[in-house]
């Protein structure tokens, strides 16, 4: 495929972010005059970074009704959900053995948790969500598996627009550093077995709890 331009790919960000932080909303329909004012761009990227979110699948376009930003509906975030969590299983068992042999690589994922921490101090959740993706993204390098890396990153703009859909309160942003630390630490003692089970329970931690409790579950906590 040809490489996209650089503004294309800053327009296609742009707009991921947007949906992200809530300023574009799932099936909004994109005006590309009125997209090219916001970005201050020609419409010639524009278009570009278009066809580049289409064929991710974040925009689909229809005849007569234009482009719209996708649905991001319970069942395509599971769908994404379900095909992160194999791909970083994978990523987990690679970057736990690379982590062994250069236990030094591990200042990238602290560096990461302390901007995560800083942007959960003010609450600022599009940060938290980036530094959230970006975490993620260096287990991936560190595996040294290419084929994950190029998959991962397909998922990675729908991980952060899910990233910004979910509820998050309080509570969450002091949970969220240990969350991660765990990770962390898990991978520094190359607890291969636990990783593979902690991870499910990490991307899937916010999807379960919006999920109805039985009577007897709610009535035991």
């Amino acid at each position: 495929m040809p490489r996209a331009s650089g503004l294309a790919e800053r327009a296609a960000e742009a707009i991921v972010l947007g949906v992200a932080s809530g300023a574009l909303q799932p099936g909004q329909r994109l005006v590309e005059a009125e997209l090219a004012q916001l970005l201050k761009m020609s419409r010639v990227p524009l278009r570009e970074a278009l066809k580049i979110l289409e064929a991710q699948g974040i925009l689909e376009s229809t005849p007569h009704r234009g482009t719209h930003i996708a649905s991001f509906e319970n069942a395509r975030i599971d769908e994404i959900c379900e095909a992160r969590i194999a791909l970083e299983r994978i990523a987990l068992r690679g970057a736990a053995a690379a982590y062994q042999s250069n236990p030094q690589a591990l200042v990238r994922l602290d560096r990461i948790l302390a901007t995560m921490e800083r942007a959960a101090s003010h609450m600022d959740w599009l940060e938290i969500s980036k530094a959230d993706l970006n975490f993620h993204r260096e287990i991936c390098a560190a595996s040294g598996n290419t084929i994950v890396q190029i998959l991962w990153e397909a998922l990675a703009r729908h991980v952060l627009i899910i990233f910004g859909k979910e509820i998050r309160d309080e509570r969450d942003a002091k949970s969220i550093i240990p969350q991660h630390r765990k990770l962390r630490d898990m991978l520094a003692s190359n607890d291969v077995a636990g990783l593979d089970a902690e991870i499910e329970h990490h991307i899937l931690r916010l999807r379960r709890r919006k999920q109805p409790r039985s009577k007897g579950q709610a009535a035991r906590s």
